[in-house]
């Protein structure tokens, strides 16, 4: 009987210190990589903050990419029953994009897409410091009728070390940064 009780009680202890340490573990603080490659620590109080990296860890990431693409909403204009846009790339890069094909996504104010387009060309031989203009249009919706115009795709392109046979989608796009407009939401 005595033996049984002390078990039980053995038991009973070990389940409740494995409770309150597997209740830690779910609460506690834990660390990942973005798709950026900065390390973003998540704490258990719904908060967050990128983590510096320790001397060692600075010694073993990749180093950053040099400059930045930009892309800029240039114009707007009613074409009869559609709205043409006009947007400009400049590279910063110290590489040359070679090829960069986005594609652009048009909402209503309600946040309904209305359509999704490409440019009839898209940007080519792009060499550092250069800029290249681009046009798209959309037809059967006009310009007043458009909240927000996003920047989207271009998975396919070759610039610096990416391919056109990237694994990985959102690549070109993340090199990409979306100048907005006061013409229109304009966002990636």
């Amino acid at each position: 009987m005595k033996l049984q009780r002390s078990s039980r009680l053995l038991v009973e202890r070990i389940l409740l210190v494995a409770g309150v340490a597997l209740s830690h573990m779910a609460q506690a603080d834990f660390e990942l990589t973005a798709p950026d490659g900065r390390r973003i620590l998540l704490k258990d109080n719904g908060t967050w903050q990128h983590v510096q990296a320790s001397g060692k860890d600075q010694a073993n990431d990749k180093p950053s990419q040099a400059g930045e693409a930009l892309l800029v909403l240039e114009s707007k204009t009613e074409t009869g029953n559609g709205c043409r846009f006009v947007v400009l790339l400049t590279n910063n890069f110290p590489y040359e994009i070679r090829s960069l094909i986005p594609y652009y996504s048009v909402y209503r104010a309600n946040g309904v897409i209305y359509d999704t387009v490409s440019s009839n060309t898209g940007f080519t031989a792009v060499r550092p410091g250069d800029k290249q203009r681009r046009e798209f249009k959309f037809t059967g919706i006009v310009c007043q009728e458009i909240a927000r115009v996003q920047v989207v795709g271009g998975d396919r392109c070759v610039m610096g070390d990416l391919h056109k046979f990237t694994d990985e989608k959102g690549q070109c796009l993340a090199r990409l940064r979306v100048v907005p407009s006061d013409l229109v939401r304009f966002d990636k």
